[in-house]
């Protein structure tokens, strides 16, 4: 079946609040940020042309996410109301990132491996989207935790027997491939069919 010439693809007609006041397009922005953060916080060791094009290729993201976000919607799928349970484990996978990375960087300082903690950092954002995927019945959180997650163990375990700046680059390849899934998700990739 056809939609007929001038259905919209997305807001409350199919299941959508408007683009304007949909929490998932706000709460992407989160995710915008963060990825910047990674991609400008650590590419900076790697020299001048390689910082610069790490900045334009995260900028290019945002604002094709921000574009598609915004400028040019498409459905992101039908939306549910957020269970209490949902919002409890929002609130409880926040706080335990925040734990794990203080707890995570003081062991790396005492073992006089902080130079890893750029990649710690990447672990443990990865990881705490995973538990969003069923809270908020959002595949792509499978994917943005298990990318993001991975690449920050990938670079714990290559720093760890002393490649330098691998921490670093696995977190700038962290914040791309949050910025990627999150664009992705801005185009409805992950919408259900």
């Amino acid at each position: 079946m056809t939609q007929p010439a001038g259905a919209r693809r997305y807001g409350p007609e199919v299941g959508e609040p408007p683009p304007a006041v949909d929490p998932r397009r706000w709460g992407s922005l989160i995710g915008l940020i963060g990825g910047l953060v990674f991609v400008a916080g650590y590419s900076g060791v790697f020299g001048t042309v390689a910082h610069v094009a790490a900045w334009v290729a995260g900028a290019a993201l945002v604002l094709a996410a921000l574009l598609a976000l915004y400028v040019w919607p498409v459905a992101l799928g039908p939306m549910a109301r957020p269970s209490r349970r949902a919002l409890v484990i929002y609130v409880a996978c926040v706080v335990g990132e925040l734990a794990l990375i203080n707890v995570g960087s003081r062991v790396l300082t005492a073992a006089d491996r902080g130079e890893l903690r750029p990649a710690l950092i990447a672990t443990v954002v990865g990881l705490h989207f995973i538990p969003f995927a069923w809270a908020f019945r959002e595949r792509m959180f499978f994917w943005l935790g298990g990318l993001v997650g991975g690449l920050g163990v990938i670079g714990l375990l290559i720093g760890a027997v002393g490649v330098e700046h691998a921490a670093e680059a696995l977190a700038v390849a962290s914040g791309l491939a949050m910025l990627i899934v999150i664009t992705l998700y801005a185009r409805g990739r992950f919408a259900p069919a």
